[in-house]
């Protein structure tokens, strides 16, 4: 049993999370987290100003299933199966402590030991404390819970104090949990119903649908399931309506990731930057992220696991949840095919107020090709010079290399991969690149280089480089 608590698949930031939901249920207005670094003692402490338990309370919290999850829980109680605090817990350490009080009570404890537990082969509930410094924070309370992680073998095991690369780890844990704390519980900390505090730092909420920047939009709003589920469809603004401050705060670089729905029960977010198996992740729709709200009497519908990590969707609205993806998606591709698309698929398509620098087309193999436009009026008036100069070849490279359609392509291969295939070394150069080469090498000769060198330098120039039968052009 023991083996089977430590191996649920917790990580540091989960673990934690799961702890502050015990905080939340015991009405808790503030959370204050304690870590220290020193070496195979470390420690951390969860302490709240909760309701605190009494005795028989603290037993049945410390007892492993003592709640069923059948049972109908209060509005705002986060728990379901009783294991959280021991499965959270265990999964990071081999000694857990609880200290708490009830208001106008003194403050207990009780104690696991698992190294005690498997030498003794006895589930022995100890009322012991390593060091009453860890009761301090709760002497100053009327009220509240201290959860107290030492033998912290799963962070630290038996690393020495003076070990560096350990330590960095331990620091580099901790940063991820505030990361994940911020995002988990930022609507408790919006409505101000919640504080938590990480050695003296007052965490702030991060929004993942930016409600108040410029360019965000709530696409849709509906009630599902009776009335029971919320769903909420955003799209992210642009990247360049963010200014560099906004884009870090924002986290751009992860847009990627964290796309998708987002599952939230009570406010508290279970589950994020998931499709839920409806959709596959995409490049195009990383604005999209749509906010599903649902009660705790719904967790069995949802499948709600025991570290709240996984979710799935009622089949009572699995299909309007497709529907709204859909929409959010839609809505979030729209957001990149206006912002900059600068090309024009299929010469079919006519426009008397935009040219751009670069094309598109589908050809019989339906693969898309990429070509500079000739209509555009600037290489048009080009191209139709008897000669021109190098300043103004210049810009007309500039201008090709500044407009190249990025986005678009990443676009359209996003929502048709097979529109695009590598280059193959084996196809035979079409007449432009044979022309082309063949004034290279023209020159080439004409400036006193032997033949064997000018084709040398020919093959190391691309798109030259491809084609190895260009050699039987050059006489």
């Amino acid at each position: 049993m023991i083996n089977t608590f430590r191996a649920f698949g917790y990580n540091l930031q989960t673990a934690i999370a799961d702890i502050i939901d015990n905080s939340i249920s015991a009405r808790a207005n503030n959370v204050w987290i304690q870590y220290e670094w020193d070496g195979e003692k470390s420690w951390v402490t969860i302490t709240d100003d909760g309701d605190g338990m009494d005795r028989d309370g603290l037993i049945e919290a410390m007892t492993p299933g003592s709640k069923d999850p059948k049972d109908d829980r209060e509005e705002h109680d986060l728990g379901r199966f009783g294991l959280g605090l021991k499965t959270s817990s265990f999964s990071q350490c081999k000694a857990l402590t609880v200290l708490t009080r009830k208001e106008k009570h003194s403050i207990i404890k009780r104690h696991w030991d698992l190294d005690f537990v498997n030498e003794t082969g006895k589930w022995n509930l100890l009322d012991y404390l390593s060091d009453n410094k860890f009761q301090e924070p709760l002497e100053k309370l009327n009220h509240g819970t201290i959860v107290l992680w030492e033998k912290l073998d799963r962070l630290v095991g038996n690393a020495n104090v003076h070990n560096e690369a350990a330590r960095n780890v331990f620091l580099e844990e901790f940063e991820k949990v505030e990361d994940h704390l911020s995002l988990v519980f930022h609507r408790y900390m919006e409505r101000k119903k919640l504080t938590i505090w990480m050695n003296g730092n007052k965490l702030e909420p991060w929004d993942p649908f930016m409600k108040e920047s410029e360019g965000g939009q709530l696409i849709a709003h509906e009630n599902l399931d009776n009335n029971q589920v919320i769903v909420k469809c955003y799209v992210l603004p642009h990247i360049s309506k963010l200014n560099p401050e906004e884009r870090k705060k924002a986290k751009t670089d992860e847009w990627y990731r964290l796309q998708g729905f987002y599952i939230y029960r009570n406010s508290r977010l279970l589950l994020y930057g998931d499709w839920l198996g409806l959709f596959p992740k995409n490049e195009h729709f990383k604005n999209a992220r749509i906010l599903v709200d649902i009660p705790n009497r719904l967790d069995h519908d949802w499948k709600i696991d025991i570290k709240k990590a996984t979710a799935t969707p009622s089949i009572a609205i699995r299909k309007d949840l497709v529907r709204l993806g859909k929409m959010t998606r839609k809505a979030a591709g729209s957001v990149h095919r206006f912002r900059g698309n600068q090309i024009m698929l299929d010469d079919s398509i006519k426009s008397f107020d935009f040219q751009p620098v670069w094309k598109a087309k589908k050809g019989r193999d339906e693969i898309r090709h990429y070509y500079v436009n000739e209509g555009h009026p600037v290489i048009k008036s080009l191209l139709e010079k008897e000669s021109i100069s190098p300043s103004e070849f210049r810009s007309a490279l500039k201008l090709i290399g500044q407009t190249t359609p990025v986005e678009a392509i990443i676009q359209y291969h996003s929502e048709e991969p097979e529109s695009h295939e590598l280059r193959d070394n084996n196809t035979e150069p079409d007449s432009g690149t044979i022309a082309l080469a063949r004034m290279m090498y023209s020159s080439l000769k004409s400036s006193g280089m032997d033949r064997k060198l000018a084709i040398k330098q020919i093959f190391n120039i691309e798109p030259f480089n491809q084609y190895t039968q260009l050699i039987e052009y050059f006489e």
